[in-house]
Parts: C-alpha cells; structure tokens; sequence
C-alpha cells in the first residue's frame, strides 16, 4: 500500500515491481539513476561558468551588434551598419547593458543618433553596390545608418565582383 508521505521515487518502484516485475522495476531504477546523474552534470557545469570572468553571451548577441543608449540596448544583425561616425563608435558595445528593448521600440527613441537606409534585397544580397553619392550623404549626416529592409535591419554583403575578367590565365 503506498501511503501519501512516500516519495515519488518510492511510488515508481512500487509500481514498477508490481505490475511490471523486478527487472522493468530495475530498468525504471537505472533511468532514473541517470537522469539525475545528467541533471546534477548540467547543474554543476552551469556553476563553473558562472565562475568565469568573462560569461559567454547567448546566442542572439553572439551573431549581432549591440546597440546601446542611456539605459536600453537593442540587437541588429552584423553588417547592417552602412556608417558609423566616430562620435557614435560608443554605442556599438561588446556585451548587452541596461535593459532589453526591441528594435520598433529602440529607434524611435534614438533617432538623434541613428538613420536607418532602405536597400534592396539585390543590395542586401550583395549583387548590386549602394550608390556612392548615398555614402557621401551619410558621412555629411553624422550619425550611425543602419540598412533596413521592410522597416527591419538587414545584414548587407559586401558586392560582388563578377565584372573580372574570366581570362586571367596568360
């Protein structure tokens, strides 16, 4: 009879032994065994890196720029910044600060420091150059331009270089 001060592991035994037999009982033992053996592994190596001086950051920051005013941080992809100022190099940190916003609710927020730039997915994709007389805009406006597509940063690959001769053999 299994009384409700028995533990849970106590109840599965007893009802392992006596509708299974002893040998699922023992099966039921060992998984359980080793479920809790991987738990406290899991538990233990989360402890160790908690000790470390420098944490690792999660997925989403570990593929993104960080950027950071006042109190607030936002993530966007790497190479979606088309310029970036001198006087803005601060904003872009190495590890997040303050709290967490999405980027809807980030720029309005920063748009003294940030202009955002809508390419093309051609552009985006690297098969067409954003034009020169653009960058030349963007050094005279002073302030970090992002490349959005559909209002959303966008990473943009560098252009490609398919006008190179295919004969390059003499």
């Amino acid at each position: 009879m299994i009384l409700p001060t028995h533990n849970k592991a106590t109840i599965l035994k007893c009802m392992a032994y006596h509708h299974a037999g002893p040998r699922s009982a023992l099966c039921i033992m060992a998984t359980a065994l080793l479920c809790s053996v991987s738990l406290h592994a899991q538990a233990t190596k989360g402890e160790e890196q908690s000790d470390k001086a420098t944490p690792q950051l999660g997925h989403v920051y570990q593929n993104a720029h960080i950027l950071a005013n006042r109190d607030t941080h936002t993530v966007v992809p790497l190479r979606c910044i088309i310029f970036q100022p001198a006087k803005n190099k601060s904003k872009v940190i190495e590890a997040p600060s303050g709290k967490f916003r999405f980027w809807p609710d980030f720029l309005p927020k920063n748009r003294d420091w940030i202009h955002t730039f809508e390419v093309t997915l051609e552009q985006a994709k690297g098969q067409k150059p954003i034009p020169a007389n653009k960058l030349e805009e963007f050094a005279k406006i002073n302030r970090t331009v992002i490349a959005t597509y559909r209002q959303n940063p966008i990473s943009v690959r560098p252009v490609k270089n398919d006008n190179l001769p295919t004969d390059t053999k003499k």
